[in-house]
């Protein structure tokens, strides 16, 4: 009976370990999905704007169908949600919704898409750093401090050449969009995290009160081209946009957290500028100067050093009930 019972164990501690490796694996291909796809947004967007749809049109194709998405889960979960929740969804969706997606889209008709990838999720660490320190007197250690030098200095470079001309005449103001896309992501995160909004929640009301304010505004003022745009162009862009980079990402990128870890998911992120760099040139036709590739590798630098976790610190996998409580 004890030699059956000690059988059992190791069976029960064998088969966990296995489940435990099989969550890290699929949150490693969560995370690097997140950046291939976060990488690429950039440059298919701009294909989009600048050929065949306004960027009214990818707005309307991202947070319309993203709101959709989430309107059964506001509805299963309407009376569990205070009132102090459903009143910061528009300001919420001006920092994570429409406000920021805005910023990106048509900052994209402005500046290259290498640019977006540089200065919107390479850039964010930086801003968080500077956000959580003015908003929360959140101290920040050495070592990312470093690394969010290293990424100041690759966004100055950056901006010298578009300001010089060295992409496109119309760079800096792209740059500068794309900057203030960042700022009000990195608030948004500060905000929810201090705050300890449930992500899910926080998504669903972002989503929601986004295509609120979207759909009326497209209908009624924004400039179109649906109607002569073709229709496989238009499915496309529903998919990518609205399910896919609108829901999928978010869902992913939640996963990979709880099964690898915030900093190893923040590690990968710095492929972003360096993949979106090379999107950019293979699917938006993008032309980048030597200048531009050192500032891109130092915001991808920076990027790594600033979440690289300290060996004070190592990463321990949650176990399946905190991954439950944790979470979207």
């Amino acid at each position: 009976m004890k030699r059956s019972a000690d059988h059992d164990g190791v069976m029960k501690t064998s088969f966990y370990r296995l489940l435990q490796r099989k969550d890290v694996a699929l949150g490693y291909i969560a995370a690097l999905g997140v950046v291939l796809v976060t990488a690429a947004y950039p440059a298919l967007t701009r294909l989009s704007v600048t050929t065949t749809l306004t960027p009214a049109d990818v707005l309307l194709f991202r947070l319309g169908v993203s709101g959709l998405l989430f309107v059964p889960y506001l509805v299963r979960h309407a009376r569990e949600i205070r009132r102090s929740e459903w009143l910061c969804a528009l300001p919420l969706s001006v920092l994570h919704g429409w406000g920021m997606a805005g910023c990106v889209v048509y900052g994209l008709q402005f500046a290259p898409a290498s640019h977006a990838a540089a200065l919107g999720p390479g850039a964010i660490a930086a801003w968080i750093a500077l956000v959580g320190f003015i908003a929360y007197k959140i101290e920040v250690d050495s070592k990312r401090l470093a690394g969010i030098a290293i990424i100041v200095g690759g966004i100055v470079l950056m901006l010298m050449t578009s300001y010089r001309g060295h992409s496109l005449a119309s760079a800096v103001m792209g740059d500068a969009m794309f900057l203030a896309a960042s700022a009000l992501g990195a608030t948004y995160l500060v905000y929810i995290q201090q705050r300890r909004l449930d992500p899910v929640l926080a998504a669903a009301l972002v989503c929601a009160a986004s295509a609120l304010v979207i759909v009326p505004w497209h209908y009624f003022f924004a400039a179109s081209a649906i109607g002569s745009a073709p229709i496989a162009e238009i499915a496309w862009q529903l998919l990518f946009q609205g399910v896919v980079f609108g829901c999928g990402v978010f869902f992913a990128i939640n996963y990979a957290v709880l099964a690898v870890g915030s900093q190893t998911v923040g590690v990968l992120s710095a492929l972003v500028p360096v993949i979106g760099a090379l999107c950019g040139m293979w699917i938006a036709g993008d032309r980048l100067t030597e200048t531009e590739w050192i500032a891109i590798a130092a915001i991808s630098c920076g990027v790594t050093v600033a979440c690289v976790p300290s060996r004070r610190r190592p990463f321990v996998a949650l176990s399946s009930g905190a991954r439950r409580g944790a979470m979207p």
